[in-house]
């Protein structure tokens, strides 16, 4: 299991701007720098800008001065990202699965912000799982707070997620209307749905991850298994 925790604004310099890796079943391997990848251990930084690969049946938990985390399931890619003035892009997932929750800075939200090949996702202090499947479909799904959700290429169309809500964005395609599941984030997408909320026409991506042992066949396309079971995701990349 992998989670990573991302510092607030008013620690992220220099040293602030690390994370750590917490806990690790399996491989965990960074790139830096354009440098070889070395495989990471326990208790070991994580520096903006580093890239990150989890392998099969593998986890890692990774976590920042603010008690933020990220958790990476097996077969996924991320990288922690530098911030930016206005709203801190602390990671981009290239694919595969995580599940993120950010802490709130003394009871104030905490902007942060998560890209992916198709979706930019905008949170203020929330749990929600990500999924990006070989397709470079996006799929967001929401247990805590309010997640914001747009196309990459119309980042000011977004949809506003809502706790047990989801949605899929695709590659050239605003985000669909938000559905509602029932269960955990990472399991959004084998829960089915459960119908549309009064909100769900306002809100962004629907995120989710692993959280399974069952495969299942997504709507994009993509075949895969959850939580530790193999998958071709990311087998092409």
């Amino acid at each position: 299991m992998c989670l990573w925790v991302v510092e607030p604004a008013s620690a992220q310099q220099g040293a602030g701007l690390q994370a750590r890796v917490i806990s690790l079943s399996g491989t965990l391997s960074v790139t830096r720098l354009r440098q070889p990848a070395q495989a990471l251990k326990v208790n070991d930084t994580v520096t903006p800008g580093d890239e990150l690969m989890t392998g099969e049946n593998s986890e890692a938990v990774i976590r920042a001065a603010d008690g933020s985390t990220v958790r990476i399931y097996p077969d996924s890619r991320v990288v922690y990202s530098e911030q930016s003035p206005d709203i801190s892009e602390f990671l981009h997932l290239f694919f595969g699965s995580i599940k993120v929750h950010i802490e709130r800075l003394s009871g104030r939200p905490n902007p942060q912000k998560l890209t992916t090949p198709t979706a930019v996702i905008a949170v203020r202090g929330t749990t929600f799982s990500v999924l990006v499947d070989d397709t470079d479909a996006t799929l967001v799904a929401v247990d805590e707070g309010l997640v914001a959700v747009a196309s990459i290429s119309a980042p000011g169309d977004e949809v506003l997620l809502g706790p047990g809500q989801r949605t899929w964005v695709r590659r050239g395609q605003r985000p669909a209307i938000a559905q509602r599941f029932r269960g955990r984030s990472e399991r959004a997408g084998l829960a089915p749905g459960i119908g549309t909320g009064a909100d769900s026409r306002s809100s962004s991506a629907a995120a989710m991850m692993r959280g399974g042992t069952e495969m299942t066949q997504w709507s994009s396309g993509y075949q895969g298994t959850w939580c530790g079971v193999p998958s071709s995701m990311g087998s092409h990349r």
